[in-house]
């Protein structure tokens, strides 16, 4: 197999959560590009099939468009039982979904926020990986890309984000501690922690835009496609060997 090969896709089943829009629409259109079966996922069925639609009609991969609320396990289960019925198995998992509202001072915040936070963006990703890995620990191979962030290691403010920070702090933890239980087995566990990437989450907070395009060292926001081949390369062949790792894709942010 030729090096350029080993990026290729083709025959593999991939589940992209949160899809229908912003990094993880753009993620999943990539993986339809590079060969790969794709499946959408959003919160409502809707918006899930129209996302799976459009990137078919773009790319010409099979896809289908599925809702799940990550943070019901039930839901969770439902989608891996629906994938596996329609495509036979699941090689990639790319835990995308994720929320980020605006907080308020620590000794304001609501219980029923924070609560809400932990269930989508750390309890819905342990969902998810559990799941993958009944599928992926029986055939003896796959890879479950988390999405984390560079609020994992630094504070990222000025916008106030104490409980959104803490979520991706233990997804961090929990892919590097899943890449070791799970390497035995054939399935590799990484994360991606993207900086400033233009997607309607990063939108909510315009007030800070200038002041985090000051500290970005190449002077530009990220386009949500820009994550797309960190993913397709975690995904494929190319990165066999590489697991319980962290990519940093800030623009240089975090290096101040």
């Amino acid at each position: 197999m030729g090096y350029l090969d080993r990026f290729k896709l083709d025959g593999k089943v991939a589940i992209v959560t949160g899809s229908s829009r912003g990094i993880g629409n753009a993620t999943a259109t990539g993986l339809c590009e590079a060969g790969a079966a794709v499946v959408f996922t959003a919160t409502t069925l809707e918006s899930a099939q129209a996302a799976a639609a459009a990137a078919a009609e773009k790319t010409g991969a099979k896809t289908l468009g599925l809702k799940c609320c990550v943070e019901d396990v039930e839901d969770v289960k439902k989608l891996f039982r629906d994938v596996v019925n329609a495509f036979g198995t699941v090689d990639i998992l790319f835990n995308n979904a994720g929320i980020a509202n605006i907080a308020d001072d620590l000794v304001k915040l609501d219980p029923a926020d924070i609560r809400h936070h932990v269930d989508v963006n750390l309890n819905g990703v342990i969902y998810c990986c559990q799941e993958a890995a009944k599928i992926m620990l029986a055939k003896g191979s796959g890879s479950i890309i988390n999405m984390c962030s560079m609020s994992a290691h630094i504070y990222n403010g000025p916008q106030k984000a104490t409980y959104y920070a803490a979520t991706k702090g233990g997804v961090l933890s929990l892919t590097r501690t899943l890449a070791c239980e799970l390497a035995p087995g054939g399935v590799r566990v990484n994360c991606i922690s993207p900086g400033y990437h233009m997607t309607e989450m990063a939108k909510q907070w315009t007030d800070c835009h200038p002041i985090w395009l000051e500290r970005i060292p190449m002077g530009r926001f990220a386009d949500p496609y820009e994550l797309s081949g960190t993913v397709i390369y975690l995904a494929s062949d190319a990165s066999s060997y590489v697991t319980g790792a962290e990519i940093v894709v800030d623009g240089g942010y975090t290096l101040y």
